[in-house]
């Protein structure tokens, strides 16, 4: 979703290799770590690249571990000035199971005040319990962005999604987001979600109803003579947890990102993004942390 434009010194290239790191670590002890090597080639057409990669996925959880060998193939295009696309599909071989990972992007500039986005992928659930029992989840999001005015921009999407346990979820995000033009990079969010599921799990969170508000707080500036762009986004909110067997506990949220993305020179590239989320309330604190770094040279 489009949220805040800065113009961005980005010079043209038709090939590229690329290291890409991502993971995520939570107050539980539960971890994930995807390691890939790749390489990108501009094709005959507008704007078509063709990228492959090849790496590992590891999980961990409370001593135990999974990993997964991948190859991963992916084709973006961009056929007009305001269209995006990309399709792409992973294929994971581990231990016991070898799933294959389908997933596809579009998104369309339309005119200056409609943006829209709809995607669709499929991911094994990332914890160990759930890899080893086979779960994956088809995920399908559809959002689209309002410019009302050159303050306000209203964000809306829907996200619906099926495990291979039978159990579904269903729900959406709201934002406002809020630029004064007084206060040039600097920008207010309220956001909203909620999410509602069919069943609960043993191998993964699934209450019956999950929804939060939070009150963000957003800067963003480029640098270094507009070779470097920082995005810094965070602040509280309120979240409301419904078991299915237990009674609604409501947390005190906290939510931190920062995004950095530029050239150190004219081939070697950084794209990067780091943020924590924490819910706390009387009995216990929870927290999540992720990462993903892409740094490629490309000429």
């Amino acid at each position: 979703m489009v949220m805040i434009l800065l113009c961005l010194s980005v010079p043209s290239y038709a090939e590229r290799f690329f290291t890409e790191v991502s993971g995520s670590r939570d107050s539980d002890d539960a971890s994930s770590l995807m390691l890939f090597t790749g390489y990108r080639q501009a094709l005959d057409g507008p704007g078509v690249e063709l990228e492959f990669a090849g790496g590992q996925r590891i999980y961990t959880e409370a001593g135990e571990r999974e990993k997964f060998d991948s190859g991963r193939l992916l084709l973006l295009s961009t056929p007009g000035r305001n269209w995006n696309t990309i399709l792409r599909i992973e294929f994971l071989g581990g231990d016991d199971w070898s799933p294959t990972l389908p997933a596809a992007f579009f998104s369309n500039q339309f005119n200056k005040n409609w943006y829209a986005e709809v995607s669709a992928e499929r991911e094994p659930v990332d914890s160990v319990s759930a890899i080893r029992n086979h779960i994956r989840v088809d995920s399908y999001v559809a959002s689209a962005d309002y410019r009302l005015n050159n303050k306000v921009t209203l964000v809306g999407a829907l996200i619906s999604q099926h495990f291979s346990d039978d159990n579904q979820k269903r729900g959406g995000i709201g934002r406002i987001i809020i630029s004064p033009a007084q206060l040039p990079g600097f920008h207010l969010q309220l956001k909203g979600r909620s999410l509602q599921a069919d069943q609960d799990s043993p191998d993964y969170f699934s209450p019956r109803n999950l929804s939060e508000g939070l009150l963000l707080f957003g800067y963003a500036k480029a640098f270094l003579n507009d070779n470097w762009v920082i995005k810094l986004l965070g602040g509280p909110g309120l979240q409301r947890v419904e078991p299915f067997d237990d009674e609604a506990n409501n947390k005190a949220v906290y939510q931190a990102e920062i995004h950095m993305r530029g050239w150190f020179n004219d081939h070697v590239q950084l794209t990067s993004r780091l943020g924590c989320t924490s819910a706390n309330d009387t009995r216990e604190a929870y927290s999540y942390c992720f990462g993903k770094m892409h740094l490629g040279y490309a000429w």
